[in-house]
């Protein structure tokens, strides 16, 4: 450790470091910036960063992100977007919602290009070597294939409603339903319980 390192100094709420894979930008000083976004005892082990031309959702670049901060945990990934001086604004994207993952690169700009039923995600990792952000993008891969192989497993319970209620939940939060849909459909599996 260095003069100015204070890594010991920082004190993470949610985030567990302790393990592997990691890349270098999943330490204590960088990870503080994204914790409060994080589950308890979530644990990081990609983080990315980069300037905010670089997110894009279904093709066109999201003008108003200044900068972000990508988090790939052990359950989700997780976008910390700096909207203006003074805004921050998450986004969540479950594995088992998770169609695909890719990694393009150009001469300045790499993304992690990640489609859901719903959506396609351009996420730039432009900070992270080309290794590094093939890493990230192997272990999102990995993930999605683990989440959606345990879902095949227990088709059994996707017919009761407290599962569905879940999953509605997990769409809301990823912005795949609006508020209004989310209290219709939740209403409905209510009443079947």
């Amino acid at each position: 450790m260095g003069l100015f390192d204070v890594d010991e100094n920082v004190h993470l709420e949610n985030a567990d470091l302790d393990c592997e894979p990691q890349n270098e930008f999943a330490n204590k000083k960088e990870v503080k910036r994204i914790d409060k976004y994080l589950d308890p005892g979530e644990k990081v082990h990609f983080l990315a960063r980069s300037a905010g031309e670089q997110f894009e959702i279904d093709g066109d670049d999201v003008d108003d992100v200044l900068a972000q901060r990508t988090a790939a945990t052990d359950k989700r990934i997780v976008v910390k977007k700096k909207k203006n001086p003074f805004g921050y604004e998450s986004q969540s994207i479950r594995y088992e919602n998770i169609s695909s993952v890719n990694l393009s690169t150009g001469l300045v700009k790499k993304k992690l290009r990640i489609e859901t039923a719903s959506k396609v995600y351009g996420i730039g990792v432009g900070k992270l070597s080309d290794d590094a952000a093939e890493a990230m993008c192997d272990f999102v891969r990995t993930k999605m294939s683990k989440a959606q192989g345990s879902d095949s497993e227990s088709g059994a319970n996707e017919d009761d409603p407290l599962d569905k209620l879940e999953r509605l939940g997990d769409l809301k939060e990823d912005g795949a339903i609006s508020e209004a849909e989310f209290e219709e459909k939740k209403a409905e599996l209510l009443e079947q319980i």
